[in-house]
């Protein structure tokens, strides 16, 4: 009885660490594919900063800012946005949208990944 045990033990590890594996590799390919797409929109983002003036005007706004006691960041961050051409803009709403989107997704992987490192844990720990 304790070899079918055995056996069934290690038929379950076996299924686990596939699983685990299959897990891991479509994690990291999706993660470069998001990554991939954040790197495209953060370049037009830079690129519209930089080929207009909304860069210098932020950094004006900050140092007013900090002349009249204001938050230096919050005035920087709306005279950026406000010298941003409309194709920049749509780019940093499509970012901010995937952040609030990925948020949630990410918090439910990494609570699957806990599940999992539980399963593989009480499996070893009956092994033993």
């Amino acid at each position: 009885m304790s070899r079918s045990v055995g056996a069934v033990i290690e038929w379950l590890k076996e299924h686990v660490h596939r699983i685990v594996e299959a897990v891991r590799v479509r994690g990291e390919t999706l993660t470069q594919n998001i990554r991939q797409k954040i790197q495209e929109w953060m370049h037009t983002l830079v690129d519209a900063t930089a080929q207009s003036d909304a860069g210098i005007k932020a950094g004006i706004a900050g140092v007013r800012a900090v002349l009249t006691g204001k938050n230096p960041v919050w005035a920087a961050i709306k005279a950026l946005v406000s010298g941003l051409s409309g194709k920049a803009k749509v780019a940093l709403v499509l970012l901010l949208v995937l952040v609030l989107l990925l948020g949630p997704v990410l918090l439910v992987v990494f609570l699957l990944v806990l599940v999992v490192a539980a399963l593989v844990a009480a499996v070893r720990a009956a092994a033993k």
